[in-house]
């Protein structure tokens, strides 16, 4: 009878430590690092990813040249979400090499203020065109801001930045290298421009322009040629705390079902 209480007691204790260790597994926090352009998207994705598994997700969200700063110095979280270029964050170490994967890509859309004619944009040739015939053009700043990188590149292969220079307005980012986010707060964004009729020509994130919809008119996406779309790319940590669910959880945002998520977002499917 003794015997018996003993192997009962045993057993009741094994149970309470796996039912533990099980509740634990199940609480566990996979810790994701993001850029706020994409918290739309991803605020979804990470939802679905929570109901189908016992994983929770805590999502950290900065700016995007912030995020790959972050890694760069050598704080990245389980899973970090990074848009290129990101030399930094890969010499960091703290990220595996490894486990890169493309998640989406940021396309620059075109837009002019609600009712404009809208400019050829299908061809190079045209968007240069357009460009020059154009009285003001907005775009952001390309050091601080992930959606100033596109137009950037786009006016320097066309080699206009000389003959457009006196009539771009460029919004400066909040945030970027060090700037307080106040110091820009009052600027007027390319957005409030395009509203008021301030610019013909604004290029901007297709996935930032596409909640404003309504206030201004979506012309289209600029040529790949002169516009590469700039990447978001995935990687596991070299000290995540769940390396199975960090995998996961990056094979989750890579998914057919998140994909069509970022597509409907504005960003483009990776490739």
């Amino acid at each position: 009878m003794k015997h018996t209480r003993n192997v009962f007691s045993a057993i009741f204790v094994v149970a309470l430590v796996f039912g533990a260790w099980v509740s634990a597994r199940a609480q566990s926090e996979i810790t994701l690092l993001a850029p706020t352009i994409a918290r739309k998207p991803i605020d979804t994705i990470v939802a679905n990813f929570q109901a189908k598994t016992n994983n929770k997700v805590k999502v950290t969200y900065v700016n995007g040249t912030a995020a790959r700063q972050t890694v760069a110095k050598g704080q990245p979280l389980d899973v970090s979400l990074i848009i290129a270029p990101f030399p930094g964050a890969i010499a960091s170490g703290t990220i595996i090499p490894g486990s890169a994967t493309p998640i989406a890509n940021f396309l620059v859309g075109v837009a002019v203020p609600k009712g404009a004619p809208k400019p050829d944009i299908s061809t190079p040739a045209a968007v240069k065109k357009a460009l020059l015939a154009a009285k003001s053009i907005g775009y952001e700043d390309p050091d601080f801001t992930v959606a100033g990188q596109g137009p950037w590149e786009a006016i320097n292969k066309l080699g206009i930045a000389d003959q457009i220079a006196t009539k771009s307005k460029v919004m400066l980012g909040p945030g970027g290298a060090g700037i307080s986010p106040s110091a820009t707060a009052g600027a007027t964004t390319t957005y409030q421009r395009l509203e008021s009729g301030d610019i013909e020509i604004g290029m901007l994130l297709l996935s930032d322009e596409l909640p404003y919809k309504d206030k201004f008119d979506i012309v289209g996406v600029l040529p790949r040629k002169i516009c590469t779309p700039t990447p978001m790319v995935g990687f596991i940590s070299t000290h995540a705390s769940d390396p199975a669910g960090a995998k996961a959880l990056l094979q989750f945002l890579a998914s057919p079902d998140a994909q069509a998520i970022f597509k409907e977002a504005g960003l483009e499917p990776h490739s």
